[in-house]
């Protein structure tokens, strides 16, 4: 009687615990058909060229430019013969000094341009006084424009004479200027630990300006017909760079190897495909084989 007791017993657990998981897995299941799809959007993978570049800032200069000072003459000035924004051509009038002495009359000393070029400056008003250590004017060549960057002793193995460059100025920042790598310095200041460069820039229409303030990306290095994402596309992850491709509207976890980068695109060296749908929005909080649904 005992026995058969014990056996009722057992039979009643092993049912609620039957019924339990039961629950539990019916659950489950509606849970796994209610999950909500994650709104994303994806770009296909594709091929394309990309740069290695190097950042650097700078001021504009002349090509040529010059602050002119009245070498051997002394007195007031009497005027200036051109304005500022002028052209003036090598060797001609830009001023005229009076050194008369009292009791004695010389005649207006003439100070002119040692270059062609645009009258960038004109330092003093009629009357002031000039002396050899007083500059009168600042003319400048402004047909290219140069830019001095400090290269720092790291990428100086990487640097060359005639690499390309890409300036971008705040007055005109949807446009971006063509240059050259013109010529690197021969020597690394010891206090700065940097050689200094020079990137030579054609200035049509004299746009640029001496004094600017440009940003100069250098192309050191190129890879042509490579596969390239969307910046936004590579994510971080336990020390890993993954990306999320569309399998079907599931996310699919893939780990990449990636090489350049743009200040728009990743070269991918390994781990996708030309045309493969990758997740460029919504993919920050993603887990593999989650459900997503592609924005139109």
């Amino acid at each position: 009687m005992k026995k058969l007791g014990w056996i009722i017993v057992v039979v009643i657990v092993g049912a609620v615990v039957f019924r339990i998981v039961q629950h539990f897995k019916t659950g489950e299941s509606v849970k796994s058909v209610t999950e909500v799809a994650t709104e994303v959007l994806i770009e296909e993978v594709k091929m394309g060229d990309i740069a290695q570049t190097l950042s650097y800032t700078g001021n504009i200069e002349g090509q040529e430019q010059v602050t002119v000072y009245p070498i051997e003459e002394t007195g007031r000035l009497i005027k200036y013969l051109v304005k500022e924004g002028g052209i003036v051509k090598k060797g001609q009038v830009i001023a005229l000094v009076d050194r008369s002495i009292k009791g004695m009359e010389f005649r207006p000393a003439k100070i002119t341009s040692p270059l062609s070029g645009t009258v960038g400056m004109l330092f003093l008003d009629r009357g002031a006084m000039v002396a050899p250590q007083i500059p009168i004017a600042m003319i400048a060549d402004i047909n290219k424009v140069k830019i001095k960057i400090q290269i720092v002793e790291r990428d100086i193995s990487k640097v060359h004479k005639g690499q390309s460059a890409v300036i971008t100025v705040d007055a005109y920042p949807d446009k971006k200027f063509q240059g050259k790598l013109l010529q690197i310095s021969s020597f690394v200041n010891p206090m700065t630990k940097t050689a200094e460069g020079e990137i030579i820039v054609p200035n049509q229409g004299h746009i640029l300006k001496p004094g600017m303030f440009a940003r100069v990306e250098l192309i050191v290095d190129k890879h042509k017909g490579v596969l390239v994402v969307p910046n936004k596309a590579v994510l971080k992850q336990e020390g890993k760079e993954i990306v999320f491709v569309d399998a079907g509207n599931i996310a699919k976890l893939k780990e990449v190897e990636t090489g350049f980068e743009d200040e728009n695109r990743t070269e991918i060296i390994s781990g996708l495909e030309l045309g493969e749908p990758v997740i460029v929005l919504g993919n920050y909080g993603l887990r593999d084989s989650g459900r997503i649904k592609i924005k139109e």
